[in-house]
């Protein structure tokens, strides 16, 4: 599923149960969990991790030998990408067989897993209120009753590959060796993620995400416009959007496909990359491309390089360079 094997390297541990940091590291991601070992075997080793982020919990499990863990009470939805190996699961009784071919879903409640040796995947983890929240500014109604997803589905569901890019993306910043991920792109992969997440399975609100959105008019998209523009500098949200335009967040994409030919997602990129733009043309000695980059909300310098010279005609080197009396930095 994964070209690369990507893991939360920042965060991960290495060790066996029984080590402090170890177990700290693993009840932060299944609370309330029990460890079952193979007969003869008195030790679980293996590299995990954990990671927090504003709606999303990432784990990152690579196991060297086979157990069953047991989670008395999950209380997140949790999909699961497994880079290697294969895992018997299942969720509050419906059983799984995770590969690297397919991954496995899970609901709040009980929830088991059992590795074979060498199984590794990466694990995201959803807060029921937070996907709520997002059905309902997609479907810009309110939400009645808890997510439930469509059991039928989990045997022979196959993960989403947008997904798959998204958290793979998501990880990439956090692993990100040479620079501080942006709070800004971190907040809207994830954003992205949910929708990929409630787009990508099914489930009891399904039938609001599925079919055609109305079109909502010129005001409407401009309201967004102004509002994107006040706020360029922060993580948008559908929820801001929804409540902005008074509409749904699909009728607002939909309306911008419609009105401007494209996305709110690319309009946002435009005024990012023309605040870029300024602020690589101003004289200011402690300019870099790095740091203007980051203050847009771009985290990848390379993608940030390409968008800007097809926006611009040149590289932001050259625009930076030039605003410097032809001095690069």
């Amino acid at each position: 599923m994964f070209e690369t094997e990507p893991r939360l390297n920042k965060y991960s541990v290495d060790g066996v149960r029984g080590g402090e940091v170890f177990d700290s590291t693993l009840a932060n991601a299944f609370p309330d969990y029990l460890i079952e070992l193979a007969s003869g075997r008195k030790e679980v080793q293996a590299t995990i991790g954990y990671c927090a982020l504003n709606k999303i919990r990432m784990f990152y499990g690579h196991w060297q030998c086979s157990f069953r863990l047991q989670v008395h009470y999950l209380q997140y939805f949790m999909q699961s990408f497994p880079i290697r190996g294969s895992c018997e699961a299942a969720s509050n009784g419906i059983a799984m067989t995770s590969s690297p071919s397919n991954g496995f879903l899970a609901e709040p409640g009980v929830v088991t897993f059992s590795p074979a040796s060498d199984y590794e995947h990466l694990v995201t983890q959803f807060d029921p209120d937070a996907l709520l929240k997002i059905i309902s500014a997609l479907a810009g109604t309110p939400t009645v009753g808890q997510l439930k997803l469509d059991r039928s589905c989990f045997g022979a569901r196959r993960e989403a590959r947008l997904s798959q890019n998204l958290v793979k993306l998501l990880v990439d910043e956090l692993d990100a060796e040479d620079s501080i991920p942006s709070p800004v792109v971190i907040a809207e992969l994830e954003q992205a993620i949910f929708v990929a997440f409630l787009c990508g399975n099914r489930h009891n609100y399904s039938k609001l995400l599925d079919g055609r959105a109305k079109c909502g008019g010129p005001w409407q998209v401009r309201r967004v416009e102004e509002y994107i523009e006040a706020n360029w500098d922060q993580p948008i949200a559908i929820e801001a959007l929804a409540v902005v335009a008074n509409t749904s967040a699909r009728s607002i994409f939909h309306s911008f496909r419609e009105h401007r030919c494209c996305s709110p997602m690319n309009f946002v990129k435009h005024v990012r990359l023309k605040h870029a733009n300024e602020m690589l043309s101003a004289r200011a000695c402690e300019t870099s491309v790095t740091s203007v980059a980051f203050a847009c909300g771009f985290g990848n310098l390379g993608h940030f390089a390409n968008d800007y010279k097809r926006a611009f005609g040149e590289m932001p080197s050259e625009t930076l360079a030039r605003a410097k009396g032809g001095v690069r930095s």
